[in-house]
């Protein structure tokens, strides 16, 4: 009994000692350890202490859990930097219309067309373009625009513009005519203007058809079917000029492309739709744009993404839009941008619905999304290590951004560059966890289970031995 126990206490030692060797241990302060990667901060020599900031990239991303909690800043002598990670920013010029009404000084008829002359009110700043409120629908006119200064002399502006309207086909109009904006013709150096559209007569035949049948002797002898036309002419409620204001300085997310990890495309002729399947790395994405040499189209379009609930599965839409492209006679106009509220996932899926009409080619799928950034302050001279990807890392409480927002006032961060992602050599998983892999392993579950045979063997051979050695009692 002495070697059995000798054995087992053996056998608790080793498995102690394994769980405890290697860079990591079943109890141990959270370390660089915890975390998959690191990758060093590229930083110029500096002379004082600053205000750094770095990009994540989709490296980053794809190691990194939602809320992004399981990121470090070492230096070079394990201390962490506090740091705040942030929506990175720009400027941009934001871009309003505003409309305003016209003086009709007169209203002529040439023909099939009208010459509309009207005149920009004494305060009205300069026009860009004239918009035209009519209720008519599937119509087609011709515009023709000229400027003067002094109501006597006129310059062409705008030849052959066309306004329309194709509702009988699809939702597709155009009211505006554009001034030209630079050269002799600009229209910011006219007052007044003379608006020649034409074709506003036309015949439009009516849906509905008559049916005329003749009897005789009771039977139908003749049948007869008749459509109308209607004779229209073009009705206009009112001309405005629009003009556009543009507004510096505008703080704005900025938003990058992202790479698209991979794609796939089904065709499901039951449900008459086009699923496009795909995959990315985690980025915080907010659209998704399609790419195919289709034309003429518009087709509702579902971004979609994947809810787990227990052991199902169901797809949940974050973003719909109608997608459309046009490419007919002067008109160029597409849609294929579906936008959605920020996401983090490794698999999407765009729901095209054909109804009856043929498949889009899609040829591929462009992804955009937020840009984040990390800011931390940075001690003079020191060097500068970022660990990230750690399935138990809590998040870190910094007061960083109330450090960083009160010398922000003053001073702006300086972008700094990442080098290229390393394994971590002493990452050996999460704490409580390496017990579990030890074992999950099958060749120390081999070793204790033969262990444990021969400690078996042992004591069934041993307690052998010693019922032989018991004395024999007489059964007479």
């Amino acid at each position: 009994m002495r070697i059995l126990r000798t054995l087992a206490a053996c056998l608790v030692f080793g498995l102690v000692l394994l769980a405890q060797s290697g860079p990591s241990s079943l109890v141990r302060a959270e370390g660089p350890a915890e975390f998959r990667f690191w990758r060093d901060v590229v930083r110029q020599p500096a002379k004082e202490d600053e205000i750094l900031s770095f990009t994540l990239d989709s490296d980053m991303y794809a190691a990194m859990r939602d809320g992004l909690p399981d990121l470090r800043i070492l230096d070079e002598n394990d201390a962490e930097a506090p740091y705040q990670i942030e929506p990175d920013v720009e400027f941009r010029e934001e871009r309003t219309r505003h409309t305003g009404s016209l003086e009709v000084v007169s209203l002529r008829e040439e023909g099939n067309a009208i010459e509309v002359r009207v005149r920009l009110p004494k305060d009205a700043p300069a026009a860009e373009g004239f918009q035209f409120f009519t209720p008519q629908v599937d119509f087609e006119c011709k515009v023709k625009v000229f400027g003067s200064t002094d109501g006597a002399a006129w310059t062409p502006l705008v030849d052959n513009a066309m306004i329309f309207d194709y509702s009988r086909y699809m939702d597709v109009s155009q009211r505006d005519v554009a001034l030209p904006s630079q050269g002799p013709q600009a229209g910011y150096r006219f007052r007044e203007f003379k608006l020649s559209i034409e074709d506003v007569t036309d015949e439009k035949e009516s849906p509905y058809k008559h049916l005329t049948r003749t009897f005789r002797g009771g039977k139908e002898e003749e049948r007869k079917e008749s459509t109308s036309v209607e004779r229209r002419v073009f009705r206009i409620d009112r001309i405005a000029y629009f003009r556009h204001t543009t507004q510096q300085h505008v703080k704005k997310s900025r938003t990058a492309a992202y790479p698209v990890a991979g794609f796939e495309k089904e065709e499901d002729a039951q449900k008459q739709e086009t699923i496009l399947h795909v995959r990315t790395r985690r980025e915080p994405l907010t659209s998704f744009t399609l790419q195919t040499p289709s034309r003429n189209f518009y087709r509702r379009a579902a971004v979609q993404v994947p809810e787990v609930h227990g052991v199902n599965t169901e797809w949940r839409t974050v973003g719909s839009v109608t997608l459309s492209n046009f490419h007919f006679r002067s008109l160029h106009r597409e849609q294929l941008t579906v936008a959605f509220p920020e996401q983090r996932r490794e698999e999407y899926r765009i729901v095209i619905s054909n109804e009856d009409n043929r498949p889009l080619d899609i040829q591929g799928v462009k992804a955009e999304g937020n840009v984040y950034r990390a800011v931390f302050l940075a001690e003079e001279g020191k060097r500068y290590r970022v660990f990230y990807g750690s399935e138990g890392a809590e998040p870190p409480k910094y007061e960083a951004a109330t450090v960083l927002a009160t010398l922000r006032e003053s001073f702006q961060p300086t972008p700094v560059t990442l080098a290229a992602q390393v394994d971590n050599a002493s990452y050996g998983g999460e704490p409580g966890l390496t017990l579990r892999n030890v074992l999950n392993n099958w060749v120390f579950l081999g070793a204790v289970i033969g262990l444990m045979v021969v400690v078996l063997a042992w004591g069934l051979f041993h307690a052998g031995r010693q019922l032989e050695n018991l004395p024999k009692e007489d059964c007479d």
